[in-house]
């Protein structure tokens, strides 16, 4: 089960902070990309993710923080069913040497899901902080 919780707060720009309890895997990740989308449709252009709570997080994690990275880039989604594309999409963005996602950073992962990001690839095309304040000042 997921439980996501929202606040709004102001770094140099707005930022919308995210905060992930649970697990994020099949059950869950099309309601938070569906979510991510809402939020970006009424204004949100810049989103913390708080992974500190979250114990788990699948391949279909992945795909939602692919999606979610692409939703606060104001770039369309993929086909829904095509989750393998988000980690084709990954690859293509490490050999290319694209720089970390601006608009969208993770903070606090736990160390379990901090190795799925690592040996998916994620950590090195997405922020990761470990303090709130300086990923809200990284903005």
């Amino acid at each position: 089960m997921l439980t996501v919780s929202i606040e709004n707060t102001e770094a140099r720009v707005p930022v919308t902070l995210m905060q992930l309890e649970g697990e994020l895997e099949a059950s869950s990740y099309e309601a938070l990309i569906k979510q991510t989308a809402g939020l970006y449709e009424s204004g949100s252009r810049d989103l913390l993710l708080d992974l500190s709570l979250l114990t788990f997080m699948s391949s279909t994690g992945l795909v939602a923080l692919h999606s979610m990275a692409l939703i606060m880039r104001g770039e369309k989604l993929p086909d829904g069913k095509s989750g393998w594309s988000a980690f084709h999409s990954v690859a293509r963005e490490v050999e290319s040497g694209s720089g970390p996602e601006e608009h969208f950073k993770l903070l606090s992962p736990q160390e379990r899901v901090k190795k799925t990001l690592e040996i998916s690839g994620f950590s090195q095309i997405l922020d990761i902080f470990d303090d709130q304040e300086l990923a809200l000042a990284s903005y």
